[in-house]
């Protein structure tokens, strides 16, 4: 049995290696959050076994649940931080502790041997936050958002096409039915219909004790899918099934709602966005070309863009000309990629939003600001203004953005329609650099839907465009996104100039992108304007 005494020395503990969670905040839009969940879930499955020695005979479901998340712990523990990369492995952790969890604790509820470990659960809780609801829906939104970008079906998911999710991540007939009911409450009902299709095939092949009482409950979803998708016949069948492995359920009130509804009108087209260049991009391919493609573009050593560069000239690849987009290739290596992680660990994440203040699926992540006090950020900062030319004394905090399952940013402009009034000193962000922290196996690339440009993430290597004309004037060709992560965490960071790091570190299992906007002002000899407006 748990004493408090144990409780609490238990969530000193957990506060003092889990410190960087905030109680009750959004965990599904974090990768870096959503690794510490696991440590979390240790600590559950440490206290319930303690539970388990005095009610051996009572908590036989206790001890068959705890046995399942071992398993998926020491699966875990073999692949590491690829465990983590696989957005299956993010939806079964969180479902457990938002419902399964929860489902065992109320059984217990009566138990007067349980409250000490309830007591335990409350203090747990409160000193680290757990996942909620709007959690366990934001992962299936992100499976949705990477079906719908990268033309994804759920059996692909399932089957293993998607390389992500070809071996180490085996989906359950479950994990597509828990997927699909999280999707038809939040009324993705052509998404919820798939995924509870692909549930119902998988049913179909598993030997169960409990088959008749699943296949009635996956049934009933899948029947009130098809009445919120107008398919009323097909709904009617479902339900006539439904009632003859249960002549009881409440079904048959439904069936004679349906007898006496109207059909019901068809849905809209799905919005274009999704098939627009953004989309095809994302998947790494090329749109049509109006204009024949630029063979002139090349890759080259720079030693003479400044004197840092003499010893060890920049390796530079030209990806696009007027605008101009160039990586720059192996700028920063290991160590110092690890060294900007390391600072971010001082700072609370937050969720990203948009407008300044609305959370929104169109960007879906969590963020930090860094200064450029440390040695590591003063030699970013020094680097950027080395490779690009400019003056730095007007230049954003560097913005940490750390990407969950399904994270991305939607097509954007990184420069400001109408300038805040903290701004007009400053001047509009004439330039955004990006350095890439780590390599992503799938997605994650950076494309320009107008550009017909998509840049795949390489560890180390920084990427740089304008965002105004010389005149100062808004340049509308650099609308560009950064694309959901297939498998591999992304993380992003950006101040005044645009920075996009990518990397996998050992200590920390997640991949950034860090972003750094330069303003404008002071820049008028580093950039001097032409007597071309346009250009």
């Amino acid at each position: 049995m748990l004493d408090q005494s144990f409780s609490i020395v238990s969530i000193l503990l957990i506060c003092s290696s889990l410190c960087v969670i905030v109680a009750n905040g959004e965990f599904y839009s974090s990768a870096d959050k959503m690794m510490e969940l696991e440590h979390v879930e240790k600590e559950l499955v440490t206290a319930t076994r303690t539970l388990l020695t005095g009610q051996k005979k009572q908590l036989d479901e206790y001890r068959s649940f705890v046995a399942r998340v071992k398993r998926e712990h020491e699966v875990a523990k073999q692949l590491g931080d690829e465990y983590w990369e696989l957005p299956l492995n993010t939806f079964r952790l969180t479902r457990r502790l938002v419902e399964d969890w929860e489902k065992l604790h109320s059984q217990q509820e009566d138990n007067p041997i349980t409250k000490n470990y309830e007591i335990y659960l409350d203090a747990l809780s409160k000193a680290v936050g757990m996942p909620q609801l709007d959690d366990l829906r934001g992962i299936a939104r992100g499976f949705v958002r990477l079906q719908k970008i990268y033309n994804i079906s759920a059996s692909d998911f399932a089957e293993g096409t998607v390389n992500a999710f070809a071996s180490d991540a085996i989906f359950l007939w479950r994990d597509c039915y828990e997927i699909g009911v999280q999707l038809y409450e939040q009324a993705e009902y052509e998404a919820a219909l798939e995924w509870l299709l692909l549930a119902s095939n998988m049913l179909d092949e598993t030997e169960s004790e409990d088959e008749q009482k699943l296949q009635v409950d996956l049934l009933e979803y899948l029947a009130l899918t098809y009445v919120e998708l107008g398919q009323k016949q097909e709904a009617i069948k479902l339900l006539t099934d439904l009632l003859t492995l249960d002549p009881s359920h409440s079904a048959q009130y439904t069936l004679n709602y349906l007898d006496k509804r109207a059909e019901k009108c068809p849905q809209p087209e799905e919005d274009k966005f999704w098939t627009a260049n953004y989309t095809i991009l994302c998947r790494g391919q090329h749109l049509p070309r109006d204009e024949p493609e630029d063979k002139t573009l090349r890759c080259y050593r720079d030693s003479k863009r400044h004197p840092i560069f003499q010893l060890a000239p920049l390796n530079v690849e030209e990806v696009h000309r007027n605008p101009d987009i160039h990586v720059y290739h192996g700028v920063l290596n290991d160590l110092q990629i690890l060294d900007i992680f390391e600072v971010t660990e001082d700072f609370t994440k937050f969720r990203s939003m948009v407008h300044g203040n609305r959370v929104s699926d169109v960007r879906v992540s969590q963020q930090v600001w860094l200064n450029y006090t440390t040695p590591i950020m003063q030699h970013v900062n020094k680097l950027t203004s080395a490779i690009s030319g400019f003056d730095m004394k007007y230049t954003e905090l560097m913005q940490v953005a750390d990407y969950g399952i399904g994270g991305q940013y939607t097509p954007h402009y990184d420069y400001m329609s109408v300038l805040p009034d903290d701004y007009i000193k400053m001047g509009n962000r004439i330039a955004t650099v990006m350095y890439y922290l780590s390599d992503v196996t799938q997605g994650g690339y950076t494309v320009f839907p107008k550009l017909n440009v998509f840049l795949k993430p390489v560890k180390g290597s920084m990427v740089m465009w304008h965002n105004e004309l010389r005149s100062l004037a808004n340049d509308p060709r650099t609308l560009h996104a950064g694309c959901p992560v297939i498998e591999g965490f992304k993380r992003s960071k950006c101040c005044n100039m645009s920075f996009n790091l990518n990397t996998n570190i050992d200590a920390n299992f997640y991949t950034a992108v860090s972003n750094i906007w330069i303003h404008s002002s002071r820049q008028e000899f580093r950039r001097p304007c032409s007597l071309n407006k346009n250009e």
